[in-house]
């Protein structure tokens, strides 16, 4: 049974990968326009933020709240360079998935691949709804008092429900007030659909590499019960070293994809967790702030996805690169002829050292520097709240 890779389960990555222009595939010179296009809008709006420095006095709370909004365009940016600089990677990883799934043969390996495949393609689902309603939020709050009066009779005071961005357009901003929020939208929107395509197109090929180790596991499985119902028969010594083989191969895959992501991601990922703990504290000190409270805490959600989703997908490699090891121990290796137990050794003495996702050498993704990570930006956001504070 053939399985087409892109088709069944990175479908609505592709739809909206196409939509922000970061597909892999066919990409032409209107393409390319579109991610210049793309870019000129995320770094206009960076730039409207900082110009308030040269014509607003700066103080440190003037500081912080213009560095809320910034911040989160930071991450827009560098999500979206990433991914397209990497745009090549990203297409030979959706081909190796692809080459991988063609070699299987067996049908329980086929039922591991897809089991996998769909998880991601789930994941995909939910989370897309969870940024649509978020990005919903944040865009439609500053004209949901105007809609109120419209439709009802409930006078709502305006001041409560506008976003206060710190920008300068050095024109009449209650003029092209509308103008100005069409900015807004405009960055918000693209910024959290070229996120959520990216983000969870990673997340769908780490779910993949973990389907490729319980494939490994299973193979392992697999040569194990040939061993053991086929201790004294030396005529199968063929088919046991080739079942080993191939448990080996396919894992060894599952690691160089690995390598391959960390590899061609270090920099810009990197750099990405420093932002998101810095976007972080400073909207949780913005949600302290009686105006638009709402809005901070939206925005909060971004760097707070972002840091559990990567670190539970870099756990999820730990864990099913550990669980093929750990089955090789459970398993019944005193019963296999003397020369399979040899070659189990080798593989208990691989399975001492676990495989992380580090990038830079520094960043290992474990549910573990999730926590260190929110922690420590739980730890600045409680600093600048006690400056804020203090006389």
């Amino acid at each position: 049974m053939t399985i087409c890779v892109v088709d069944q389960h990175f479908s609505l990555n592709k739809m909206l990968l196409r939509a922000v222009a970061l597909w892999p595939y066919r990409r032409t010179k209107l393409i390319d326009f579109h991610v210049f296009l793309i870019l000129v809008i995320f770094i206009s709006f960076i730039l409207v933020q900082l110009t308030t420095f040269l014509t607003t006095e700066c103080t440190p709370e003037m500081i912080i709240k213009s560095l809320c909004y910034t911040s989160d365009a930071s991450m827009y940016v560098l999500t979206y360079t990433s991914f397209w600089l990497n745009v090549d990677t990203i297409r030979c990883l959706l081909e190796k998935f692809q080459y991988i799934c063609d070699e299987l043969t067996d049908e329980g390996e086929i039922a591991i691949i897809k089991q996998y495949g769909n998880g991601a393609k789930r994941f995909t689902i939910m989370f897309s709804l969870c940024i649509v309603s978020n990005i919903s939020i944040t865009c439609l709050l500053p004209v949901f008092p105007r809609i109120l009066r419209t439709f009802t009779s409930i006078n709502v005071s305006e001041e409560h429900f506008t976003v206060h961005v710190m920008r300068e357009y050095f024109i009449d901003q209650e003029k092209y007030y509308y103008c100005i929020l069409l900015h807004f939208d405009v960055t918000i929107f693209i910024g959290g659909i070229g996120c959520m395509a990216t983000g969870t197109l990673l997340f769908g090929c780490i779910k993949y590499i973990c389907g490729i180790f319980r494939i490994a596991s299973y193979r392992i499985d697999q040569a194990m019960q040939t061993a053991t119902l086929h201790h004294a028969v030396l005529s199968n010594n063929f088919i046991l070293y080739k079942k080993i083989v191939r448990a080996i191969d396919i894992h060894r895959k599952a690691v160089k994809l690995c390598d391959i992501m960390t590899s061609n991601f270090v920099g810009t990922f990197f750099v990405m967790m420093i932002v998101c703990i810095i976007s972080l504290s400073l909207n949780l000190y913005g949600s302290t702030s009686t105006q638009c409270a709402v809005a901070y805490v939206s925005l909060t959600a971004t760097p707070l996805v972002y840091i559990f989703s990567v670190n539970y997908a870099g756990q999820k490699i730990t864990d099913h690169h550990n669980y093929i090891f750990i089955n090789v121990y459970n398993c019944k290796w005193y019963r296999t002829p003397l020369y399979i137990q040899r070659i189990i050794l080798f593989l208990l003495r691989r399975g001492t050292n676990n495989n992380y996702l580090v990038f830079g050498g520094l960043a290992v993704l474990s549910l573990e520097r999730a926590a260190t990570m929110i922690s420590t930006s739980i730890s600045y956001f409680t600093v600048l709240y006690s400056t804020q504070q203090s006389p």
